[in-house]
This record gives structure tokens, sequence and C-alpha cells, in this order.
């Protein structure tokens, strides 16, 4: 067996194998009694059917299956005597040779080599968490919002009602704006939308010409104003854009909140206003330290990044564009957009990801590395609650979930990959919090055991992880 490697990078090599004749007639008589023993043809009992004849009728079939376990047990030595920790196979090839030999090309991308950072040293900022009476007050107001009535209301509009209505974008040229913003709706065309009079921040949803332009407006009531897009617009196709929007008034409903009285505290199965001030203030310290976990698992993740430089597999960060544009299209489909509307922006999908896939692609990597140095795996439970996390996100059930992946192999690979990435980084943070920090661990484990026990509830029979992908 000849062959020639050639290194295209540090992670990606070319090889050419040239695979002598004795070689291929050998795995050519294998196979060729391999299926002979296996096939039926009438007349002949099984076993016993002259090769000449099989090797007639099953040709195609035989050269296929020749190629591929050549092939296969070429690839498997070449990659076992370079000591090869391979990624992914990104080309594959089989040629035959004028004088009975077969030439195999084939490309490799491998799993870089690098050296880990110090992860169970590395600083991460703790500071104290507080909850003062503000937080408590505006967790209250939070709350009587979400039981406030809506009471449809016969005057003109004022500001902080909700306003059902319809508005039609128009460009400067006469056209319409959903014919420059097909893939974004929500800022071209609505014919029967909710939107809260006045602007109340920077952030406020909603367009600001609209929700501005309808205060003091009728029911019935039309009326055209004019929307200047700034420049960095976060749709780039309006930046710097002048949209003309009609919009027509249909309903006016007025907010009317709760009173802080013994009907509201029922409501909230609780007694009275401190015990409820309590209540809100444990919750409210629980809200904060996850937010905190996960800004020292972002402020871990990117001294990875920083930490550690080597060169990432382009196959790595395609898979993670994959990855990442795949999830993006399932939220977008759930939201309303078809399917032709995204494949129109595929491409520049693709190159916008291309940076944070990399990114992940090296993280994943590392923690890929780490979880094998420190023998790290995840339970059902585990993989459970990856099903509950995936389904939320997609804003479907467990089981519709389970439904479509249960016989797709690479998702759920990929599901079980990502808890084990998740657990690692948690195992990192947990190792490089204060040891005098009180919740150092008890509100990592406490929220470990939440997780499982929301996990259990996903029936074990229908499961993705008892479903055997070996």
């Amino acid at each position: 067996m000849k062959s020639e490697i050639k290194s295209i990078n540090s992670v990606r090599k070319e090889v050419v194998v040239v695979i002598e004749k004795a070689v291929v007639q050998r795995e050519e008589n294998s196979v060729l009694q391999s299926f002979a023993r296996d096939i039926k043809i009438p007349g002949f009992r099984k076993g016993k059917i002259p090769l000449t004849l099989v090797k007639s009728r099953y040709g195609k079939e035989l050269d296929q299956e020749i190629d591929k376990t050549v092939a296969s047990k070429t690839f498997d030595n070449v990659v076992k005597e370079n000591n090869w920790d391979v990624f992914s196979l990104v080309k594959f090839d089989v040629r035959d040779m004028p004088d009975g030999e077969k030439e195999l090309n084939f490309v490799v991308d491998l799993k870089p080599i690098f050296e880990l950072l110090d992860y169970k040293n590395i600083e991460v900022e703790q500071p104290e968490i507080s909850v003062g009476d503000e937080d408590i007050n505006g967790a209250i107001e939070q709350i009587r919002n979400h039981h406030a009535d809506y009471k449809e209301v016969k005057r003109p509009i004022q500001r902080g009602d909700f306003v059902r209505l319809q508005y039609v974008g128009t460009q400067e040229d006469g056209t319409k704006a959903t014919e420059l913003i097909p893939h974004a709706p929500t800022w071209a065309e609505q014919n029967n939308a909710w939107e809260k009079a006045g602007k109340e921040a920077e952030n406020s949803p909603g367009i600001e010409a609209i929700v501005e332009g309808i205060i003091a407006m009728e029911v019935d009531g039309e009326k055209d104003v004019e929307m200047e897009f700034p420049a960095d617009f976060a749709v780039p196709e309006l930046q710097g854009k002048k949209i003309k929007y009609h919009v027509k008034v249909f309903e006016i409903r007025e907010k009317i909140l709760p009173e802080l009285g013994d009907a509201f505290f029922e409501k909230l199965k609780t007694k009275d206003l401190d015990e409820l001030k309590t209540r809100l203030s444990m919750d409210l310290e629980g809200r904060k330290l996850q937010e905190l976990r996960f800004e020292q698992r972002e402020s871990i993740v990117q001294k990875m990044i920083d930490s550690v430089s080597f060169e990432i597999p382009e196959s790595a960060v395609k898979y993670e564009q994959i990855l990442i544009i795949r999830s993006l299209m399932e939220r977008q489909i759930h939201e309303g957009m078809t399917p032709e509307m995204i494949k129109n922006n595929e491409g520049k999908l693709f190159e916008d990801t291309k940076e944070l896939a990399s990114d992940r692609a090296k993280v994943n990597f590392i923690l890929e590395k780490i979880a094998e140095k420190e023998k790290i795996s995840v339970t059902d439970n585990e993989m459970n609650q990856m099903i509950l996390q995936e389904a939320s996100m997609l804003r479907i059930s467990p089981d519709q979930l389970i439904a479509e992946i249960r016989d797709n192999r690479e998702r759920i690979q990929e599901l079980r990959r990502r808890a084990v990435f998740g657990k690692t980084l948690d195992f990192v943070l947990l190792s490089n919090l204060k040891e005098d920090n009180p919740k150092r661990e008890s509100d990592l484990e406490e929220a470990n055991s939440e997780r499982e026990s929301k996990a259990a509830a996903v029936p074990r029979k229908d499961s993705v992880a008892a479903i055997n992908i070996e």
C-alpha cells in the first residue's frame, strides 16, 4: 500500500492511497463468497450458487461493496497508523486504476491538539446579591400588571392604553414595505395588532411613529404617520429608510390595575402584603443568583476563547453554523415565517453566524477535553432535562420533540453532546467559586436537583434518553 499525506493545515489532511491489486483481489473474493452465502437464486441451494453466476447477476452491487470494504479498511489503517483523532470526513473517493489497483483519495479534519488552560483557577467575579425595596416594589407592580383588567373605552386614546389596530407600510417610491422586508412583517404590515400607546423607553416594543401617533385618535379613526429608522436599526433593510404607515384604529382598552387588598392577596394565595414581600424577596434573590451564574458562565466561556489558541477545523465551524441556523429557522417558522422567506436569507445567515460558530466550536473542543479528563457524563434525567429545554425553546411539547427526533441519530447525539458540555461548564464554574462562599455548592446543587425533578416528569419509556443510539 503506497500512501501520500498532504497537510492542508494543522487540522486538515489530504490522503492518497494506492491499494495493490493483490489486496483488491483478496477483498473481492471475500465479498463474492459472502454474497454467494447470503443470496437466493431459484434452482440453486443456498450457499451452492456458482460464483460466476453471482458475479454476473450482482456485478454492480459487488463492485460497490468491494469499494466500500477496501476503502473502509484502508481508511481505518491510515488513521490508526498516524494516530489521528478524526473530527469529520470531508471528502472520500475511490477510483479504479488500469492495472487492477484502486486509488483512495480522502480529506479529513482532525480534532485540534492544544494545552488546556488552568480551568480550575479562572478568576470569577462574585458580587454580593441583595434585594432592596425598589426590587420588591417593582415585582409587585409586575404582578399587578399581570393580573390587570382591560376595560374597553369609547374615548380618545391616552398614553398607556392598549389599542387594536391595522397598519400598512409604504416606501418612499410608493411600493409596499412588505416587498422590502418580507422576512420581517412586524415592521411592514399588520392587519390586527395590539399596541400600547406611547413610547416608554428606548427599546420599547412597537414602531415609535405608530405608538406615539395614535395618541388622541378614536375608534374607526385613520391616520398617516412617518417613521425614519436609525442608521443602526436591527433590520438592515430599514437602516436610514423612511416608511409611511397608514393606521386605522379598531378598539381601545384601558388597563385597570388591581388594588392591594384581600381579594388580590387571596388570588395570589398569600396572607397579606408582608407575606407577599417576603416571598418575592426570596424569589428575586433566586432569580438574581441565576442571572449571576449565567454571567459567570459567559465570563468563563470568553476566557476560554481568549486563553487558548489553536486552529479550528473548517467542518467544525460549518457544523456549528448549521446548528445555529437550524435553531433560528425552527423558531422563525413557529413565529409564522415561511420557508421561502427563510431560504432567501440563508446565505446572509451563514455569513453573519461564522464568527459565533467559530467561537462555539472552539469552546466545545475545550469542554470536550475537560469532560474527557474529568470523566464527565450525563444521566438519563439530565438528557430528559435537555429535551425539556429544547422543547421550550422551540415552543413545542416534549412529546412532540421526542416524536420528531426519535429516529434521528445525529440529533440525539447532538442533544447528548450539549448536555455533557453544559454539565462540564457547570463543573468548571463550581471549581472556581470561592470556598468561603456559602452559596458555592448549595445553589448549584439545588438548581441541579430542581432540573432533575422536572426532567423526571418526562416518561422514561418516551424519552430520548431511553433510545439506544450506540
